[in-house]
């Protein structure tokens, strides 16, 4: 009798230690999953990311999202649509989240891994109306370029700027050294908002990148009188630099580097860079060809 009840307990003891084995096997499997799955979040964001209408899904950004999707079959890759407000908060938590397209800032470098270069762009202008164009010529200096920090103290001319948008460290400055001025007006993270304004004269310039001023103009369908130019900003570089961000620590720094070598394995000109050429009018095309001729981050560094 004694013996089968020490049979008994020791069936009991084994399930036990069974049930615990499953118990862990299930909980590792699941923060297996957790860790090899990654949320893209997704802003509005044309012609970078577009959620909507008949050419959904055919930013440069979006090309550059499902060719990584392809190439890590290792991971599960959700997309959510997203503002920009949302994302970063989400980062700032500590949340698994990335972002396919962003510009580096040191504030956001506080709380964001970055990837290395991803995508190569034209970078920002002042953009205006053609009729109103003289108006800055007092801001232009012997090159053509514009003094960003000059021309937002004159009250006279208005602007308006997006909250949570990335800005080079120039055009920051100035933005910083505006604060308070009834000429530079924040707004939401409208994109199209700030084209309509120009095109309808409520504001005087805005400052974009010039595969968006195409874009916005074949948009809006606007007259043949109301023609947006674009001029150089004094200060920055030929181009810009977009990097993949993902939410700072262990698990967006792995990420980053597998973004890192995918790119590198994408060869010379990876094909969401044509998908960014092909947004540009005439005039910046060829100015881009050249640029990226010259300066493209996709050739092999000698180590």
């Amino acid at each position: 009798m004694a013996i089968g009840w020490r049979s008994i307990d020791l069936r009991r003891g084994l399930f036990r230690l069974a049930v615990m084995a499953a118990g862990l096997s299930t909980s590792g499997a699941a923060a297996l999953a957790e860790d090899n799955a990654v949320t893209w979040l997704l802003p509005d964001y044309p012609p970078v990311t577009i959620s909507h209408g008949p050419r959904q899904g055919t930013g440069y950004a979006d090309i550059f999202l499902r060719y990584l999707t392809e190439q890590t079959p290792e991971y599960a890759h959700h997309r959510e649509s997203s503002s920009m407000s949302r994302v970063f908060g989400l980062m700032q938590q500590g949340q698994p989240v990335c972002h396919p397209s962003l510009l580096k800032t040191p504030e956001r470098e506080v709380f964001v891994d970055f990837s290395g270069p991803v995508e190569f762009v034209l970078p920002h202008h002042i953009v205006v109306r053609s009729d109103r164009i003289g108006r800055f010529d007092a801001y232009r200096n012997t090159e053509g370029t514009v003094d960003v920090g000059r021309l937002m103290k004159d009250l006279g001319l208005v602007t308006t700027y997006q909250e949570k948008r990335g800005y080079p460290p120039v055009v920051s400055a100035a933005l910083k050294a505006s604060a308070g001025q009834k000429n530079v007006i924040e707004t939401s993270a409208d994109d199209e908002g700030p084209f309509r304004q120009l095109a309808a004269g409520w504001v005087d310039y805005i400052i974009a990148y010039p595969d968006e001023v195409n874009w916005f103009a074949e948009l809006l369908r606007q007259a043949d009188t109301v023609r947006f130019e674009y001029l150089p900003i004094a200060g920055l570089a030929e181009y810009t630099i977009g990097h993949v961000g993902c939410t700072k620590g262990a698990w967006g720094k792995k990420i980053v580097e597998r973004v890192d070598e995918i790119v590198a394995k994408a060869g010379t000109r990876p094909v969401w860079v044509d998908a960014e050429a092909r947004l540009l009018d005439a005039a910046a095309a060829k100015r881009f060809e050249d640029v990226f001729a010259r300066n493209s981050p996709f050739r092999p560094r000698p180590r």
